[in-house]
């Protein structure tokens, strides 16, 4: 216990002391005629010892202080009082110690319990300071050794029985030894305990001892009592003056009362002083606004927090205030204050906010990339990435996106097996003419999510773009119960198929983001090409009529199961098997992680079988780094190589029509010719990479080849575009 507040735990400082009660206005009174702290009853009320009922924390007078003299009646002769003997021991020794502090303390003190006395004008004198025996006490006790205090004491009381300590010594004694029980007590949650030894021992509960007053409020509050604890805070607040003490108690009641009883303690402030209380007030209620949109802040609130928010170079205050415009309609200003909060490192909660204002600003690739950056710092972060690579992907028309994004996002999206992100992928293949792919993602979405509805009406969708009824009746029956829009797909009145609006992918409302109204840029003649037939806005690898993963080894080959059952077991070969059959079902996340547990535990030859099922796994989520890894570390023989080194030079290819290197992708197509002729698809790039390249009479020769072979519409797109650009030269 400290020292100083040992010695002050009994002063009742004078006039400057008040009774605690309700902060309404109380008269002055002096140490002795009120309660410290007044029971919560109504006035005029008689207090009675009930169970539960605590008894009042009263003021206690001071030891052997006499009452005041009381006024003399009429016929009462008025008798002369005998001067009082004041005990001045301690005053002496902390003037002789040069304690200024105590010895003021002191000083107040006496003067309060005898308003008469007058204080020596030599505190050095040996008036009273004869007795080293007692001052090694008060030294003792100013030490906070109150056991080596009372020990003292008895000593000399035995050896000198006609000695007594003096009054004043002991009840200093007594408060202080009460007091730390007190706080042991508090330290130990023992609320109840705390209230009784203040309702025994008031003394201490002065401004000498505002911890002990936090630690009634506290036991009050914890008890159920937060008026009784509100009543500790307002007698600080009226009596006491250290600036430290008065904010500290406001941020006490902060911490611990209801705001409708923390804003009458505001009125009891001196000047500005509760300023940081105020401002904590206001972030406060912004925050409760911020978690409940139906709640607004006060403009008040919101220009104090702007204010300290632009002046301060944390961030803190930009990201509340960023959450609440986000949340109430204003996703632009929310940029800027999550931007701002950036700029301050603020860190995976400032990204999180950013990401979602920027979706909900409709600047889904922005927030893709800022997202991307965070996406390990927490599960905050990945939600919101998540919910925004759903929006992106989910635009129509689709927007075109670099390889290494949508890779990204795959790998995003297989990580947490997050449905609506899985279906989402769907829906971005399915609009960019990229069936196949589609149908494996929608797949991929069910095998999350059973339930995922969006995925199944995609796949519906897709199965009917391939004719294929048989598997499209088998959706329909399963789902036709669940979803009206699935059981109308074969309605010929049924409304053009859409891509599922962002309440059917489960997005927040606060990321919601608007259909896009752009309108796509007529295109110069050098990137002139219909969008069914460009793979650079598929981003994503397409299975195609000779590169399909259905052509797995014979061996490790199986019909393509009816159920998603595909087995179990933890050997290798098991492993192997269950790879190949999940890969048949178009579920390549799956698939993979098969692939990796039969490399992990299988033979030399089912580890060289395994990699190639992984790189055809990887291949078919898009991942054609990994594939090439894959790949190169597995011993095939020359038929599967070929095979995969086709694949790959086809993805490489698509990659470099992207970035526009048309040269380069030609190159490529050279190389693949070595392990696989050219597919209808690849043909029909090369004439557009002729056509980029300005080389219209080999484009015209691609093209004319392709529509005498099967009317290809994509082919007839091709020549028109010839014709137009020729016939634009020309004039």
């Amino acid at each position: 216990m400290h020292v100083r507040s040992v010695l002050i735990v009994a002063a009742a400082s004078g006039a400057a002391f008040y009774a605690l009660g309700r902060y309404s206005g109380q008269d002055t009174k002096w140490p002795g005629s009120q309660p410290v702290i007044r029971p919560a009853l109504a006035q005029g009320e008689t207090q009675q010892a009930m169970p539960g009922n605590e008894p009042a924390l009263e003021l206690a007078q001071a030891p052997n202080a006499p009452a005041r003299p009381a006024t003399p009646s009429a016929t009462q002769p008025q008798t002369q009082q005998p001067p009082q003997k004041v005990d001045e021991t301690a005053l002496r020794y902390f003037a002789a110690q040069g304690d200024v502090r105590r010895f003021e303390a002191e000083l107040a003190r006496l003067r309060a319990l005898y308003p008469e006395w007058k204080p020596p004008t030599d505190l050095t004198s040996q008036g009273q300071v004869g007795d080293p025996e007692l001052e090694r006490v008060w030294k003792l006790f100013a030490e906070g050794k109150y056991g080596e205090a009372r020990a003292a004491i008895a000593q000399r009381g035995s050896a000198d029985p006609s000695w007594r300590a003096p009054a004043d010594l002991v009840a200093q004694l007594d408060t202080a030894e009460a007091r730390q029980r007190l706080v042991n007590a508090s330290n130990a949650r023992q609320w109840e305990q705390v209230i009784r030894l203040g309702t025994e021992t008031p003394a201490m509960l002065t401004c000498a001892n505002v911890d002990v007053l936090w630690r009634v409020a506290e036991a009050f509050v914890q008890t159920g009592k937060p008026d009784r604890a509100r009543d500790a805070f307002a007698y600080v607040l009226t009596n006491c003056t250290n600036p430290a003490e008065r904010v500290g108690t406001m941020q006490k009641a902060l911490a611990t009362l209801p705001e409708n009883l923390v804003e009458p303690l505001l009125a009891q402030e001196r000047q500005t002083e509760f300023a940081s209380i105020r401002d904590e007030l206001a972030r406060r209620r912004i925050g409760k606004a911020a978690d409940a949109p139906t709640q607004t802040a006060t403009p008040e609130d919101l220009r104090r927090i702007e204010t300290l928010a632009n002046a301060a170079t944390t961030a803190d205050d930009p990201i509340l205030l960023g959450f609440y415009a986000l949340h109430h309609n204003d996703p632009t200003k929310a940029v800027t204050w999550f931007q701002t909060a950036l700029a301050r490192k603020g860190g995976a909660k400032a990204a999180e906010g950013a990401v979602l204002a920027l979706g909900a600003t409709r600047k889904y690739q922005e927030a893709e990339t800022l997202g991307a950056q965070w996406l390990e710092a927490g599960a905050a972060n990945r939600k919101a990435y998540l919910d925004v690579i759903t929006a992106l992907l989910t635009q129509e028309p689709p927007p075109r996106l670099d390889r290494a994004v949508i890779e990204r996002i795959a790998k995003a999206v297989g990580k947490d097996r997050y449905a609506p992100g899985a279906g989402a992928l769907g829906w971005y293949a399915y609009n960019s003419g990229q069936t196949a792919p589609a149908s494996t993602w929608f797949a991929t979405a069910l095998s999350w999510d059973s339930d995922y509805e969006p995925a199944a009406y995609g796949l519906a969708l897709v199965r009917q773009r391939l004719r294929d009824q048989a598997g499209l009746r088998a959706l329909m029956s399963e789902w036709g119960g669940r979803s009206q829009r699935i059981a109308d797909i074969l309605n010929p009145a049924r409304r053009p198929p859409q891509p599922p609006t962002q309440a059917r992918v489960d997005r927040p409302p606060t990321a919601e983001p608007r259909q896009s109204a752009r309108v796509e840029p007529t295109l110069e003649p050098l990137e002139r090409a219909p969008r069914s037939a460009i793979a650079a806005v598929r981003a994503h690898p397409v299975e195609r009529e000779d590169t399909t993963i259905a052509a797995t080894p014979s061996r490790s080959s199986t019909a393509r199961p009816s159920s998603g059952s595909c087995g179990a077991g933890s050997s290798g070969a098991a492993a192997l098997q269950r790879g190949w059959c999940l890969l048949n079902l178009k579920r390549p996340v799956a698939a993979a992680e098969a692939f990796e547990a039969a490399r992990r535990t299988g033979t030399a030859q089912i580890v060289s079988d395994a990699s190639a099922g992984l790189a055809y796994a990887k291949i078919q989520q898009g991942l054609t780094s990994e594939a090439s890894v894959a790949a190169g570390s597995a011993a095939l023989p020359p038929a599967r190589r070929n095979e995969l080194s086709a694949l790959l030079l086809s993805e490489r290819f698509f990659a470099q029509y992207d970035a526009k290197d048309y040269n380069g992708a030609l190159v490529t197509l050279a190389a693949r010719a070595r392990y696989a002729p050219e597919t209808t698809d690849l043909l029909l790039m090369r004439g557009w990479s002729y056509f980029n390249l300005g080389r219209y009479d080999d484009a015209s020769q691609v093209f004319q080849a392709l529509y005498k072979t099967n009317n290809s519409p994509d082919a007839l797109s091709g020549l028109t575009a010839i014709r137009d650009v020729t016939q634009r030269n020309r004039y």
